[in-house]
Order: C-alpha cells, then sequence, then structure tokens
C-alpha cells in the first residue's frame, strides 16, 4: 500500500510497500479518496510535538469509501472511551483517554485506513469527497463558535485572526450563522484575496475597533494579545491556534473588562453533524487545492517553507 510515514523527527517518507491496515474488533477500512494536510500537522512535524510519534501515517480529515459496505464516508477522526467523567457529561472532546485518528494512530496519508465503525459519517449524496474532507476543520470552526455563543447568542461584530484554513472556515460559519459583520485578518494579501473570493465581507491586514467575539486563528503571543485587547467590555476571545505556548496578553486588562478567554479543542458530534450541513452549502473552488498522494511528502514539505495563497491543500490517492 502506498503512504507517507512519518519515520523519524522531521523525517516524511514516501513508501510503496506500507502494511495494509487490519480492523480490529468493531472497526472498518476505509479506502482513503481525500485527505487534508491539517496546520496542526505542519506546526507539529516542526515543533517535534511530542504527541506524534514516529513511525506513523498522518492524516486526520478524511473522506472515502467503508471497503465492507461501499458507502461513501467522512471520518470523525476523534476517538472517545465514553466512561469517563467528561464523556459522561457530553464532553466527548476532552475525554480523558482521547485518541484521534492520525495522532495516536495511523491516520490518512496513505490509499487505506483501518478505524472504529463509529468514525464514519456517511457523506450526502451530491457531495464530492474532497468537500467530505473539509467536514472535520469546519466542524472545529463550529464549536469554537458554539462556545462563544453560550455567553453571548447573537454577537453582532465577529473578528478573526488568520485566514488560514481554520480562521477561513470561522468566517464562513459565522457569516452562516448571521452575525452581522465578520471580520478576517492576516498579513498575507493573497490569503485575504482568496478569503474575499470564497465569500468573506471583510478582510483586512488587522482588526481595528472593538468585537463581540474575537477567534484568534494563529495562536501566538502578538494574536493572543490582540484578541483579548480588542474585545468589548464582557466579550470573548476563543483561542483554536496552535502556533506557540505564551499567553501574551494583559492579565489584569482582562478582569477589569471582564472579559473571556476560551480555549477551544475539537467538537462535539452535533458540531460534526452541523459542519456537514454547512459544508454541503459552500463553493470551495476558490480555496483548496488537491496534489497526489504520490507526491505528498514534496507538497506537506513546501507547505512548511510557503504557506500557500488556499486554504487547504488535499493529497488524492
Amino acid at each position: 500500500m502506498r503512504a507517507i510515514v512519518y519515520t523519524a523527527p522531521l523525517t516524511l517518507e514516501q513508501r510503496a510497500g506500507q502494511p495494509e491496515p487490519v480492523a480490529g474488533p468493531g472497526e472498518v477500512v476505509v479506502e482513503v479518496k481525500a485527505v487534508g494536510i491539517c496546520g496542526s500537522e505542519l506546526e507539529g512535524f516542526r515543533s517535534q510535538s511530542p504527541f506524534r510519534i514516529p513511525p506513523l501515517v498522518m492524516g486526520h480529515e478524511i473522506a472515502g469509501v467503508r471497503l465492507d459496505t461501499g458507502e461513501r464516508v467522512t471520518v470523525n477522526p476523534l476517538i472517545a472511551c465514553g466512561r469517563c467523567d467528561r464523556c459522561l457529561r457530553g464532553l466527548r472532546n476532552v475525554c480523558r483517554t482521547r485518541a484521534l485518528v492520525g495522532i495516536q494512530r495511523d491516520g490518512g496519508f496513505a490509499e487505506r485506513v483501518a478505524l472504529p465503525e463509529s468514525c464514519c459519517v456517511p457523506l450526502p449524496d451530491g457531495m464530492s469527497f474532497a468537500d467530505g474532507a473539509l467536514v472535520e476543520p469546519v466542524a472545529n470552526a463550529v464549536h469554537a463558535l458554539a462556545l462563544a455563543q453560550a455567553h453571548d447568542p447573537h454577537p453582532a461584530r465577529v473578528g478573526v485572526i488568520g485566514a488560514g484554513m481554520l480562521g477561513l472556515a470561522t468566517a464562513l460559519v459565522a457569516q452562516r450563522l448571521g452575525v452581522p459583520e465578520v471580520v478576517v485578518s492576516d498579513l498575507s494579501e493573497e490569503r485575504l484575496e482568496t478569503a474575499r473570493a470564497a465569500g468573506v465581507a471583510h478582510a483586512a491586514r488587522r482588526l481595528e475597533g472593538e468585537f463581540d467575539v474575537i477567534v484568534d486563528a494563529v495562536g501566538s503571543a502578538e494574536t493572543r494579545a490582540d484578541a483579548a485587547a480588542l474585545l468589548v467590555p464582557g466579550g470573548s476571545a476563543v483561542w483554536i491556534g496552535l502556533h506557540g505556548a505564551d499567553a501574551g496578553f494583559d492579565g489584569l486588562a482582562l478582569v477589569r473588562g471582564e472579559k473571556r478567554v476560551l480555549g477551544t479543542f475539537a467538537y462535539l458530534e452535533r458540531d460534526f453533524a452541523r459542519a456537514l450541513e454547512i459544508v454541503a452549502q459552500l463553493d470551495t473552488s476558490a480555496w483548496v487545492r488537491s496534489e497526489p498522494l504520490d507526491a505528498g511528502v514534496e507538497v506537506f514539505l513546501d507547505l512548511l517553507e510557503r504557506p500557500p495563497a488556499h486554504a487547504k491543500t488535499l493529497l488524492v490517492p
């Protein structure tokens, strides 16, 4: 089987003879038709994250076909125990022993992948595999905004820092939710043009003014500081970006303004279902590019060196 394998720190290999995946109890094998390269994989590879232990086949944004039934599916890669206190409260995304396909077990940078049957979500008729692979990142955006709306159900102004995949998805989802004004910022004019082409009404190099909600899809000390500083009193900053560990913001200003900083991780099943509905309504042609799996190592390393204008790169076996 052809696959891209993370074999050692800072090392990827293109393999033609990777062993075929074997489905365990309660599992199925999915033939991968499209898989996204996530920014978290690029950051994890660059920083030699301890969460991804080689040898590993990465890739958690997957769409394909179940070999046992022939059903077209997208994959919810989050695996929860269903028994811990978090799971019993419905918070599967913060399960005490959670695992993710492509991180704690082999993922979709391959022709086939074995995973729990419960991870398979049927694709609607007419949805392409390319769009099916976008459901997972869009689900992250749905969940991030749901956390903010728990405190302010009807924000008038939402800012998004970063116009990569997660930032763009957040802006598009916020518009779909009916937020009156959504602004996305990025230092790359190319990415801002992509955001505009994708349908984001307001795109600028920096956020200006005050916002009810700001989603930081970058995760640097500077962007986290901006996310907190530009909130209205009582507003919410949601951190989804993973660039670094430093918080960077003024804690006293946070207290005096009764502002909130919310971390967000992954999604709940209802967020994934909502993301599937939203992706079915989007025109993704302006911000998605597909590349062959056989060129995957070169494509991955190129993304590390030169972030592209488009928001998402997919690999197609």
